[in-house]
């Protein structure tokens, strides 16, 4: 990545996010800190942002908290054309009788919606992909317990970790805030330790992300590119970002 896409990057997460540190930055796109620190500087620069002990803040946020995460219903909202067509190309990957994990957010609901009228066995942590799921004969619905997180409709912690270390998992489709450099990430830690869980038991895994979440970044980065066996996302991606993509793992483009 040169030297001004990753200076937009950063800039772009800092205002999204309102805050962004070195570490972040180093662990996602493994560059040194002495380069992330020479960024958040120039950065600083121009006056779009706020250098902080670690880290820089948008100074849009400098009174506000320095993460806000948006609620599963925002993100019911956003890019609805696109999820559809990532919920319909990852659906083409299920075969009848295969086990499967859907995971948390806007995108997996999309697959969800999009699932073939065969029979499937289907593990979830998500309550929109329950709901869709719940009044179908053709679907066998487990549902992950343990703890409510709220802001993503999801259930996450120890008791739903060790319910999933159980499991034999066919395919496993989870959804990312972002994908930069090797890794994709997430905004909450326990949500990202299930996510990284599942994919550990799956035998094919796949990671659903529509182009808004292309060079971005949040706050745990929960799984490496390379392990993937393809990232599924929309056509609205630009050359470079495929391109970078394709350096870790097979991409597939939903029309």
């Amino acid at each position: 990545m040169l030297k001004n896409e990753r200076q937009a990057a950063l800039l772009d997460l800092c205002v999204e996010n309102g805050s962004v540190s070195v570490r972040q930055v180093v662990s996602a796109l493994g560059v040194s800190e002495m380069t992330v620190r020479r960024d958040f500087d120039e950065l600083a620069g121009t006056g779009k942002v706020a250098r902080v002990h670690g880290g820089i803040r948008s100074i849009s946020h400098a009174s506000a908290p320095a993460y806000s995460e948006r609620s599963y219903s925002d993100k019911l909202a956003l890019h609805v054309p696109q999820k559809r067509a990532i919920g319909q190309a990852a659906a083409h990957l299920i075969e009848e009788h295969d086990t499967i994990f859907i995971g948390s957010g806007s995108t997996c609901n999309a697959i969800a919606a999009s699932l073939p009228s065969t029979t499937l066995r289907v593990v979830t942590n998500s309550l929109l992909v329950f709901n869709t799921l719940a009044p179908q004969d053709n679907v066998e619905l487990c549902m992950v317990s343990g703890c409510h997180r709220q802001r993503s409709a999801s259930i996450v912690g120890p008791i739903a970790e060790e319910m999933i270390a159980t499991l034999g998992i066919d395919k496993c489709f989870i959804g990312a805030n972002g994908v930069m450099g090797s890794v994709a990430s997430t905004s909450n830690i326990e949500e990202g330790r299930l996510q990284s869980l599942a994919y550990s038991r799956s035998a094919a895994r796949y990671l659903v992300a529509d182009s808004s979440k292309l060079g971005q970044m949040d706050f745990y980065n929960f799984y490496n590119l390379d392990r993937l066996d393809a990232l599924i996302t929309d056509d609205a991606a630009t050359p470079e970002q495929l391109a970078a993509i394709r350096e870790h793992t097979h991409v597939i483009l939903a029309r």
